[in-house]
Formats: C-alpha cells, structure tokens, sequence
C-alpha cells in the first residue's frame, strides 16, 4: 500500500489495483481539479514532489479518488468532532 501524507489526513494507493489500469484516471484528475502531484511511475501512480511540498501543495479535492475506476485511491480525512456527534 503506497500512503502519503496530506494537510489534514492521508491518501492510499492499493498498487495492486493499479495494475490492469489503462486510463490512470486518478493522475487525470489531479492534474485538472487538483495541484498536480501525481505522476505513473513503473505502472503506478505516485508523488513527484517532496512529501512536505504534497501538505502545502494538495487541495484535498478528493478527485483522485472520485476518479478511480478500480477504488484503489482512499482518501482519509479524520473528522473528530463528526465523529463526537455521531456518539451522542
């Protein structure tokens, strides 16, 4: 599982699920509603810039994993008080 850290949360990419991709999708749409930070490297997508460039640089638009047909792309952002009113 490649994993990455985001501004407020973190996104995973099952490479396994990656590869019988044709359309990469997910780079696609980080390239046109995100900031452009994914590329395919040996049949897989992942960061090309610095892990602390990705916090101050990703939108969190949530288009990469919109945009994936396989679910590969999990995008985790905690929501702690969402979580205190679902308890009650």
């Amino acid at each position: 599982m490649y994993e990455f850290e985001i501004r407020t949360g973190t996104v995973f990419i099952d490479h396994n699920k990656c590869k019988t991709c044709e359309s990469f999708d997910c780079v696609k749409a980080c390239s046109i509603y995100g900031r452009n930070i994914l590329r395919i490297r040996n049949g897989s997508p992942v960061i090309i810039v610095p892990p602390e460039e990705v916090k101050r640089r990703d939108n969190e638009c949530l288009a990469c994993e919109l945009h994936c047909p396989y679910g590969a792309v999990k995008v985790v952002l905690p929501f702690e008080e969402l979580e205190k009113f679902r308890r009650g």
